[in-house]
């Protein structure tokens, strides 16, 4: 696997793991706040949850080297890992786009 595919796997991977952690902590967030239940969930979820979102940012600025996006894609990108399950939505516009097909050519 060359390093660009490797990149388009990695950004793929992060954009999923991403929305998981989302819907984990949405659901924690259901059980602390609306059932009034105390579990650890929320606690767990929102580690992960920022963990994830963490490593989709650090992905997105590598993807964005790699594949040479504007800064408008890499904000919008960027911006996408704030609302719950952008960052799958962002993936799969980019991958339809071909924002994720060619990277720049190596020297």
């Amino acid at each position: 696997m060359d390093y660009g595919a490797g990149m388009i796997q990695a950004f793929r991977i992060a954009a999923i793991v991403e929305a998981i952690t989302w819907t984990g902590l949405l659901v924690s967030m259901y059980f602390k706040y609306i059932e009034d239940r105390h579990t650890d969930g929320l606690h767990i979820f929102g580690s992960l949850h920022g963990y994830a979102s963490a490593a989709f940012v650090l992905v997105a600025l590598l993807v964005r080297k790699e594949y040479a996006w504007s800064n408008r894609i890499t904000i919008i990108a960027l911006l996408s890992s704030v609302p719950p399950f952008a960052s799958v939505i962002f993936e799969r516009w980019a991958f339809r786009q071909r924002r994720l097909t060619t990277p720049i050519a190596r020297g």
